[in-house]
């Protein structure tokens, strides 16, 4: 799609940063796995173990469609050079 007003490197910028966040999301949603994994294996049962059990279970199908979302926007990924690009240039404007 052309945009009037939306530069090439406007638009790159924007796919790394979503692709970025999207990243760190799934990061922390495999750090909270292997912590409520970790949790799970020593807590008695009771309310709380079944608290830590559900988190679990919702952190995993987030997981997965954060993962689905992240395959899903690898077509529209921008060539190495322009994605190293754009991430200097991100770096740039938060210094």
């Amino acid at each position: 799609m052309s945009y009037k007003i939306l530069t090439q490197d406007e638009q790159d910028e924007i796919i790394v940063s979503f692709l970025h966040a999207q990243e760190r999301d799934e990061f922390c949603h495999q750090l909270n796995l292997a912590r409520f994994d970790q949790m799970l294996s020593s807590l008695p049962e009771g309310k709380y173990k079944e608290r830590i059990t559900q988190l679990r279970n919702e952190t995993n199908e987030r997981l997965n469609e954060v993962t689905s979302i992240i395959a899903a926007t690898q077509a529209q990924i921008p060539p190495k050079e322009r994605v190293d690009a754009a991430t200097a240039r991100i770096a740039a404007k938060k210094a």
